[in-house]
């Protein structure tokens, strides 16, 4: 037992670092969602929606006992599938149109504050590149939790959290069909931006999930230069740890700054952290 859990911590590990060195070596290719979907190039002959009619037809019964608001997306035909009454109850959604969700493009969106929304697609468009370039076969491992502002009956912004995965794949184990379940948070607090978690559902390991805009990338040595920082060294300590001039130090941590668009290493060290650079 002590062999297996000890193995498990290593594929964790291997999780973390695999997702925070692709975090950090992103692109400024720009992509759309639309773009990302069609990279999973799924055949309608490897999709049964016979066999989806009968398991949606499940969710909307479970939907009916519970308290939270449920929908499913259709990866193959780009559209939502179904989205349970709660909407209509719970965020003021007309009761016709998410009964005829397929037909209304991204209603669903409608009522995410806008910040929020600018916010959730990008963490959506870093996710779908991260995904595919994992192998096929680990694609479909992965959660997403995010906790965003919408609009409730009463036109007022409430935290809320929703939880998206896989749940249906095709003939040849490609992501077809998403769900996702949203339920009110129990914090309130006001928040100013998308607070989000990534989990592979088969490790429990959760990943650093923040996206690092180009321009506040580290380097190697920047953020072997901060994590020192961070364990309370100075730079004349950091200089004769790395065998650097202090001047060279220094530089780095003015470099560090300016990226991160921050005053001091205090607040360096918490905008790393909240990108997952340092962890």
């Amino acid at each position: 037992m002590i062999f297996t859990h000890l193995h498990r911590k290593s594929n964790r590990n291997r999780d973390t670092k695999r997702f925070i060195d692709y975090l950090c070596g992103m692109t400024t290719n720009k992509i759309t969602p639309e773009e990302l979907w069609a990279r999973q190039q799924i055949s309608p002959l490897d999709v049964d929606y016979d066999l989806w009619n009968e398991r949606r037809a499940s969710i909307q019964t479970f939907s009916q006992m519970s308290q939270s608001c449920i929908f499913t997306v259709d990866v193959f035909k780009e559209r939502y599938d179904f989205a349970s009454d709660n909407f209509a109850n719970i965020f003021g959604y007309n009761p016709t149109w998410i009964k005829t969700i397929r037909k209304q493009g991204d209603l669903l969106e409608e009522r995410i504050h806008p910040d929020d929304r600018a916010q959730l697609i990008e963490h959506q468009i870093e996710h779908g590149q991260f995904i595919y370039s994992l192998p096929q076969e680990q694609r479909n491992d992965y959660q997403q939790i995010f906790q965003i502002r919408m609009l409730n009956a009463r036109q007022e912004y409430v935290n809320v959290i929703s939880r998206h995965q896989v749940i249906q794949k095709d003939k040849n184990g490609k992501a077809w069909m998403i769900m996702g379940v949203m339920d009110l948070s129990p914090v309130q607090t006001p928040i100013e931006r998308i607070k989000r978690t990534v989990i592979n559902r088969k490790t429990g390991e959760i990943l650093a999930s923040a996206v690092v805009p180009a321009d506040q990338q580290l380097t190697k040595r920047e953020k072997e230069i901060l994590l020192l920082i961070r364990q309370g060294f100075l730079s004349k300590e950091i200089a004769s740890k790395l065998n650097l001039s202090i001047y060279t130090v220094n530089n780095h941590r003015k470099n560090i700054l300016a990226k991160l668009n921050v005053d001091n290493v205090i607040e360096a060290i918490n905008r790393a952290e909240s990108f997952g650079i340092l962890y």
